[in-house]
């Protein structure tokens, strides 16, 4: 990993311009002649939260983000759609929403009214027009976690690392990690509800680098399954401190297991990194992460 990526206090991505399988295209209904799409970039705090998604009875970042929209666009039908799901407490440093809404605001306005309106832990960093086919769910070609393992406690990232007392072998998780890139069956990893449909995923990389006090792992997929990130770091952990090796790993790949779910890493370290709207946008992430030269 690049060490300008890969900063211990993290560095937030500037915003790019722009689950095996990734999901199928959805109809979307018809829409006001006036509409407008926009892209929107955020980053925020998960710990008060209970993930990305709305829900009736509990306090998430779209329910947060529908909020401000309703008090910068009153009386008007406003639609956020996020990039994915992120797990309850879990944070962002470039998640990418969509915002659909029949208004003229600019986008530097839409930027500065979203943010006046959000509680302080959620940060509106860019909006940009888009075209109305734009969804950030559907046109995301892949996505990227970055989770931080620290190896000292901390007075003051709690909220942001999994401090693990263990002294860990990153080597034998060096080495580990590059078993679970490619396409494979990630049933092991997945929650009940996810086994009622495809839990095949592929990877494309899968990195862990030390970093003074941090060691930072930063996983790229096509998407990700309910906790699966969490679950990976949580089975390389148990093999930097020498309770598995690899051929336990590569048994999790060929089934179901509770393995996985006994040791899910807390959701304090992780964070949503990237979304990539375009193959070329992922390979020059992939190249850069890698320290090669990004594709021409």
């Amino acid at each position: 990993m690049s060490a300008k990526k890969t900063a211990t206090t993290i560095r937030r991505p500037a915003p790019a311009k722009a689950n095996g399988a990734p999901p199928e295209r959805k109809r979307q209904p018809a829409r006001q002649a006036s509409e407008r799409r926009f892209k929107l970039t955020l980053e925020y705090d998960g710990t008060q939260y209970s993930g990305w998604q709305i829900q009736a009875d509990a306090k998430s970042i779209q329910g947060s983000l529908v909020k401000a929209a309703a008090t910068l666009f009153p009386g008007q039908t406003v639609e956020i759609q996020g990039c994915g799901r992120t797990d309850s407490g879990v944070h962002a440093l470039h998640y990418v929403a969509h915002l659909a809404v029949a208004s003229d605001l600019p986008p530097l306005a839409i930027t500065h009214g979203l943010n006046d309106a959000l509680p302080k832990d959620i940060v509106i960093l860019a909006v940009e027009r888009v075209a109305p086919t734009f969804h950030a769910r559907h046109s995301c070609v892949a996505r990227s976690y970055l989770y931080r393992i620290a190896k000292r406690k901390s007075a003051f990232e709690k909220k942001y690392i999994w401090w693990v007392r263990d002294r860990l072998n990153v080597g034998a998780m060096q080495r580990v990690a590059q078993l679970l890139v490619g396409m494979h069956d990630f049933a092991a990893f997945a929650e009940k509800q996810e086994l009622k449909k495809s839990t095949r995923v592929l990877l494309h990389a899968v990195e862990l680098t030390e970093e003074g006090d941090f060691i930072l792992i930063r996983v790229v997929g096509s998407h990700f399954l309910w906790k699966m990130v969490r679950r990976m770091v949580g089975i390389l952990v148990e093999v930097g401190r020498g309770h598995l090796g690899d051929a336990d790993v590569r048994q999790l790949l060929t089934g179901k297991s509770e393995l996985p779910a006994r040791h899910t890493a807390p959701p304090s370290g992780l964070f949503f990194e990237h979304a990539f709207y375009s193959d070329k946008e992922l390979q020059d992430f992939l190249a850069e992460s890698s320290g090669e030269d990004a594709a021409e």
